[in-house]
């Protein structure tokens, strides 16, 4: 019943959430492996206030590259899309982005820089 809440009262019910969320009657690894997730889920949920590190892929929006933050989101039933998508029409785009995720663009750029790999600006290749 209250307008405003503060950030640690959030984390707080976020975790307290995901603590009542507990799967019941689940087998032995089910539940170790549960618990590795709320250990991991537990230990960034302060970054939360501050943003996760989600890395996404260019062919879905539902396609990330597995980061740990990404536990907290499938501990809250919370399904995450992207809208960053390869036109498939530009196949030299396409060719060149592949299945990369954000993150290793970005590494194959620098490599190509670093290389002294010219781009062509009308042709952005990336092999």
């Amino acid at each position: 019943m209250m307008e405003i809440i503060t950030a640690e009262q959030l984390m707080e019910y976020l975790g307290d959430y995901m603590l009542d969320a507990k799967p019941k009657e689940i087998s032995e690894i089910q539940r170790l492996n549960y618990e590795q997730n709320m250990s991991d889920a537990m230990a960034i949920l302060h970054k939360l206030q501050t943003g996760l590190d989600v890395n996404v892929r260019f062919t879905g929006v539902r396609v990330f590259e597995y980061t740990p933050e990404c536990i907290v989101f499938d501990l809250l039933d919370i399904p995450l899309y992207h809208g960053w998508l390869v036109d498939p029409q530009i196949d030299d785009i396409v060719k060149a982005v592949g299945n990369c995720s954000y993150n290793q663009l970005v590494e194959k750029i620098i490599s190509c820089k670093q290389s002294g790999e010219l781009l062509e600006p009308d042709r952005r290749r990336l092999q």
